[in-house]
């Protein structure tokens, strides 16, 4: 029932998270309301930085509970009523409005803020119910499913964003996501926990404290290290796509489904290099093929190149998706390993200032000189993967 309720609930939020791209539908739909690169950044701040920032203070409230399946149930359930909103909200918005920005940023980070206190419960759940000797497969499994599942979703994307009209296009894959993320909790509900040992909340101050103390685990440390500098890709993940629209037209559909054909390739993939190399293989990979990308998009003669390159996007993705939880997963003691994935979320947070420069420094230069920013900055990440051991 474990596996099966971890797959199910991959599959539909791999789904809901192809409608609700924050990397190509989120700011082609901003881009077209708003038409601010300021905008993009911010919103991407929002959706990387607050589920970092408050994933620690989650983790402290959570570790003096036996069980968290029902926190995880309610995080999901009410990150699908905020996607109900949003679809509501664009409905209606079809130029600049400056009730918009608002109702649309408030509504960005409560769905934020909810993922982090849904995305602590799941690591602790999956660490409980996934026995050692069936991880090396699960993860990759899961990333498999999940790309089937957003290759479907892409098909979807690309019918919806062609035949319907502007804003009622972006309001129906809101929409979608939104039922697909309910649906995700499925299995969840019959899944059975086994109970964690309590232990008791401690003081912000203390709390924070405790923070160097875990990070003399050197293999935390380099972690957090590179997961900061992985920002930088994330940072540059949205403009790839406005950049490229700007270049060829609305073909955001066909990048969403390139971009998951490589996620669903290099799955495949993943798993051999995880049972055969290990996972920091894995983050070996992804920093340099992001760093490929990174020094190579502005360069491309033709359409056809840029599609490759939202296919190697799909390969880093998918390589991000395997390695953080599962290295994580590996490297935690039990007993600490709600922590380290509340210290993974806080320490995060800097990465997650990246987008937010992003869009202020795009808006000001343009975008070659961020994509040459973001390649010198993944190759120190590359260089720093062989820390990892």
């Amino acid at each position: 029932m474990a596996l099966l309720s971890f797959w199910w609930h991959m599959a539909f939020l791999s789904f809901a998270v192809t409608m609700f791209s924050t990397n190509t539908v989120v700011p082609a739909y901003l881009e077209k309301v708003y038409h601010s690169p300021v905008l993009i950044g911010i919103v991407t701040s929002i959706l990387m930085g607050l589920p970092a920032i408050t994933q620690l203070f989650f983790a402290n409230f959570l570790r003096s509970k036996s069980f968290k399946k029902p926190y995880l149930i309610l995080g999901i359930i009410t990150r699908a009523s905020t996607l109900f909103m949003l679809s509501f909200v664009a409905f209606f918005i079809v130029s600049d409005s400056l009730w918009g920005i608002i109702a649309i940023v408030g509504l960005f980070v409560i769905f934020a803020t909810t993922g982090s206190f849904a995305g602590i419960a799941y690591m602790d759940l999956l660490g409980k119910t996934i026995p050692n000797e069936k991880r090396y497969y699960f993860f990759p499994v899961r990333q498999v499913s999940a790309s089937l599942a957003s290759l479907l979703a892409g098909v979807v994307v690309k019918y919806v964003l062609r035949v319907f009209n502007f804003p009622h296009n972006y309001s129906m894959l809101f929409l979608f996501a939104a039922i697909s993320l309910t649906m995700a909790t499925g299995f969840f509900w019959f899944l059975k926990e086994p109970p964690s040992e309590i232990e008791p909340r401690v003081s912000t101050v203390k709390m924070i404290k405790s923070i160097p103390v875990l990070l003399r685990d050197r293999k935390l440390f380099w972690y957090e290290i590179i997961q900061i500098l992985s920002g930088i890709n994330l940072m540059v993940l949205p403009f790839y796509t406005v950049y490229t629209v700007s270049k060829f037209g609305n073909i955001v559909g066909n990048l969403v489904i390139f971009q998951v054909l490589g996620m669903v390739f290099s799955n495949l993939l993943w798993g051999i290099v995880a049972k055969r190399f290990g996972n920091v293989m894995i983050a070996k990979a992804a920093a340099l093929l992001a760093a490929s990308v990174a020094i190579s998009i502005s360069f491309l003669p033709s359409l056809m190149w840029y599609y490759v390159i939202f296919i190697t996007i799909g390969f880093v993705l998918s390589a991000r998706g395997v390695f953080m939880d599962a290295y994580l997963i590996e490297i935690a003691p039990e007993k600490k390993r709600v922590m380290y994935v509340g210290i993974r979320g806080t320490i995060g947070f800097v990465g997650s200032l990246f987008p937010l420069f992003g869009g202020f420094f795009v808006g000001a230069f343009g975008f070659l000189p961020i994509f040459i920013f973001a390649f010198f900055g993944l190759t120190v990440a590359f260089s720093l993967t062989f820390k990892l051991g």
